[in-house]
């Protein structure tokens, strides 16, 4: 993680705190919780996870998993401060999916929560193929990615496009989740015109910080920095739950 991304998720942890970020967050999976089975709940790509510290009063065992300390201790600290004694048992793994498989346990309830566009499509059905043989039927996989309609999408920025390095179709989502092994219980498309004010504002927060990180205190040069940074786009994604056959 680079000084500036390290920032935003310092600045997020501070002025974002467990009932808040669960408050804020969109669960689509709240709707299906009375179908959750019995094992363990994964998150691959984790972050400050809402997912996880809401579901960490649950009891269940949970493997979080991301490939930055940084970020797997501040989670560490959320679920400490959120669950307290009713949190189950915790595993916060530094791995980097796809060059090292995740665990092989049989896990209850999988989530890739703004995953599967930092991959190709050739890594996504290999992450795919892990899944389907660390799940069993019941299981639940829970998805969000960027889509097509995604303004970066058709962004001329090369250096975007080996960041993101696919937007999703609806298509690509069912060859990935094949007939024979998931059964596809709920499909989002959305697209975003303007953001929240507190991600507007979270994000303008973050940029004055860098701009005062590189000092840049000439009231034009931050004003014309900041611009691109007020500005709204799309943020197309698609969401999906799957239920393991």
């Amino acid at each position: 993680m680079d000084e500036t991304l390290r920032m935003y998720w310092e600045l997020y942890n501070e002025l974002c705190p467990n009932e808040l970020m669960i408050h804020k967050n969109h669960n689509l999976l709240r709707n299906f919780e009375d179908e959750f089975i019995e094992g363990p709940i994964l998150e691959l790509g984790c972050g400050q996870s809402s997912f996880l510290v809401e579901y960490s009063k649950k009891g269940k065992e949970i493997f979080a998993i991301d490939n930055e300390d940084f970020q797997l201790n501040l989670l560490k600290k959320r679920i400490e401060l959120y669950a307290g004694k009713e949190a189950g048992k915790l595993h916060l793994l530094n791995i980097t999916i796809p060059k090292k498989e995740i665990p092989k346990e049989i896990f209850s309830l999988v989530i890739m929560f703004d995953f599967l566009h930092f991959f190709t499509l050739e890594d996504c059905s290999k992450i795919i193929d892990q899944i389907a043989s660390r799940t069993q039927k019941g299981s639940l996989i829970y998805i969000k990615a960027h889509s097509k309609s995604h303004s970066y999408f058709k962004s001329p920025n090369p250096g975007m496009h080996q960041y993101y390095k696919h937007f999703f179709s609806e298509t690509d989502l069912s060859r990935l989740f094949d007939n024979k092994n998931f059964e596809r219980i709920m499909i989002s498309d959305t697209v975003q015109s303007v953001r929240s004010k507190f991600s507007r504002e979270l994000e303008i927060k973050w940029h004055e910080s860098v701009l005062d990180e590189h000092q840049v205190f000439d009231s034009q040069d931050r004003e014309e920095e900041l611009k691109s940074t007020k500005e709204e786009s799309n943020i197309g994604y698609l969401e999906c739950i799957y239920r393991r056959k």
